[in-house]
């Protein structure tokens, strides 16, 4: 993210975040309860609350009933406080949403780019429109199909020609003044396919989008991991060393061209191999046409084929995309409103 602060410590913010999570979830709670439910120390919550309360974040409800001693204070989030725009940006419009913090969708529409119009200026135009309309909205966050490199600069965007080159976040927090997070659609994807409250399951998946080419999100306690010039996931530029291509065009030339469901299998896990073998994520989720519950089935073969039993993740199917990538949207939302004030 362009705009993500550098001097922020990720233990904090995904304490925070959990913390967040959980209170949005129970609506309210004591912080006794947020202790016992996250699995954090009573003092990391007592200095989180603290911190969200000064912000304004939460607030004080009604006392819960005594165990013995003074009755503990309960705590909400205070969803006027946040508002977020989600858009994801896409070739011909700009779908968005505006949500409060505990997920209210209050606004839901779409901002068609008409021949005439580049994205940047439909952009700019919608959020001038929606800031006018509603004081309430705090921070911004975007999904593109293209690589937010460094400084937050759009590449490899051919979707979206006229934003290669452009500091997405940085041109528009500067017009509107208001804190922009941009990040990459399949990062997205990824970081709303983990589960970072209660008793959560994964929070390290490697989510692998296979669609007219394959990239992949990789998220590691709960974070995206982006790589130094923000290449990682680019798994089609991996190369077989048996066939001397890149597995993007290996797959363009033989994975679209068959519908050999074992064929199609075999393709894949090479690549799942070099996934497990290089990351050994618990859980690596799918989304494609091409995935089905029988598809990952013959995936997990093949990786037996090469792989220990112990090595191997947990193969899954995201059935619905649209979810996921709207968690993503509103986690950065999380970040901006545990790093913002």
């Amino acid at each position: 993210m362009a705009n993500q602060k550098t001097d922020q410590n990720p233990l904090k913010i995904y304490n925070t975040n959990l913390v967040l999570n959980v209170l949005k979830e129970m609506k309210t709670a004591t912080r006794g309860q947020l202790a016992q439910k996250t699995g954090l120390s009573q003092p990391t919550v007592n200095t989180i609350m603290q911190e969200l309360s000064d912000k304004g974040i939460v607030s004080q409800g009604s006392f819960a009933a005594s165990a013995g001693g003074r009755r503990p204070q309960c705590y909400s989030l205070e969803t006027n406080h946040l508002r977020a725009v989600t858009i994801r940006v896409l070739r011909h419009s700009l779908e968005y949403r505006v949500m409060t913090a505990d997920q209210t969708v209050i606004l839901r529409n779409a901002w068609t780019l008409t021949d005439d119009m580049s994205t940047l200026k439909g952009l700019q135009m919608l959020l001038q429109s929606l800031l006018k309309q509603d004081n309430n909205i705090r921070v911004v966050s975007l999904g593109v199909p293209g690589v937010v490199g460094s400084g937050g600069v759009l590449q490899a965007i051919p979707q979206i020609p006229d934003l290669e080159g452009v500091a997405l976040a940085h041109v528009l927090q500067e017009q509107f003044e208001i804190p922009v997070y941009v990040e990459n659609d399949v990062n997205l994807v990824a970081l709303g396919s983990v589960d970072t409250g209660a008793g959560s399951t994964f929070s390290d998946i490697v989510f692998v989008h296979i669609g007219k080419g394959v990239g992949a999100g990789i998220v590691i306690g709960g974070r995206i991991i982006r790589g130094f010039s923000h290449f990682a996931g680019e798994i089609s530029y991996m190369v077989d060393p048996y066939a001397g291509h890149m597995c993007g065009e290996i797959f363009e030339s033989h994975l679209f061209q068959t519908e050999c469901i074992t064929e199609q299998a075999q393709l894949i896990s090479g690549m799942m191999v070099n996934i497990i073998c290089l990351l050994n994520p618990p859980a690596i989720f799918f989304g494609s046409n091409l995935a089905s519950a029988e598809m990952l089935w013959h995936v997990r073969r093949e990786c037996e084929k090469h792989l220990p039993l112990w090595t191997l993740p947990s193969f899954q199917l995201i059935e619905d995309l649209n979810v996921a990538y709207d968690k993503g949207l509103l986690a950065l939302v999380y970040d901006a409103l545990t790093q913002s004030q």
